[in-house]
């Protein structure tokens, strides 16, 4: 499958790791590959509590909690990087099965709607099935902080994909969506896109001290400081 970057079209690819990564004290990260466009689905928990969430279900809702069984994990939150189909069409199975509670930040509420979410489907030619609407716990906020188990996940809100792009940072890891990609940024010509956004959003990224992990909705990880160096857009970002 491919998808739209800022520089062209790229073959998008994800690589599913079942195997537990421990890239913060006491938490480790379960990766998957899920949907016809390859998105990244993060489940991680807190290895002291077994308590987890599960961000950017995009698909595939049951292998995404029969992988949660597999390790012992209690999910208790779905947490959205932001709206667009791909990271979202698990969530209801997620949520159903699990009983989790649901955070996404409140700039891209509308995109949950039936009708954003068929829009958004019948723009990539895919298939635009009735869905229901989704609707959340927590409208997130910059800033918000969540507890998983004994992990604090705090919302940066970084605009430029969708109004409500955000990325998510657990201690030094960083659930980046689809606004930092490995040497990449997410599109900015979908409806409610800002290029100008995104290279606010990636100056700030740019700026946080020290390193971090950086786990993006799609292609491969990659951490904060090889991204500063070798990033084209994070480089233009800061006028490099």
């Amino acid at each position: 499958m491919t998808a739209r970057s800022l520089s062209g079209w790229i073959p998008l690819k994800c690589a599913a790791d079942r195997t537990p990564r421990e890239l913060e004290e006491n938490m480790k990260i379960l990766q998957l590959c899920v949907g016809m466009v390859g998105t990244n689905c993060y489940i991680f928990y807190d290895e002291n509590t077994m308590e987890g969430a599960v961000v950017d279900p995009g698909d595939n809702g049951p292998a995404i909690v029969n992988a949660a069984k597999e390790h012992g994990v209690k999910i208790t939150w779905v947490l959205l990087t932001h709206g667009h189909f791909d990271h979202i069409l698990g969530v209801k199975d997620v949520l159903r099965e699990t009983g989790a509670k649901l955070a996404i930040h409140e700039d891209d509420l509308w995109m949950l709607t039936p009708e954003a979410l068929s829009a958004s489907l019948r723009r990539f030619g895919l298939p635009s099935t009735a869905y229901e609407g989704i609707k959340p716990d927590i409208l997130a906020k910059e800033g918000t902080q969540i507890q998983v188990g004994g992990l604090t996940v705090t919302w940066l809100h970084t605009p430029g994909h969708t109004p409500g792009s955000s990325c998510l940072r657990v201690g030094d890891v960083l659930f980046t969506g689809d606004t930092l990609f490995r040497h990449e940024c997410g599109r900015c010509d979908l409806e409610g896109g800002d290029f100008s956004l995104m290279l606010k959003s990636l100056k700030r990224l740019h700026d946080l001290p020290g390193d971090m992990h950086v786990l993006p909705g799609h292609e491969g990880a990659s951490t904060l400081e090889e991204e500063r160096r070798m990033n084209p857009y994070m480089r233009q970002a800061v006028g490099k």
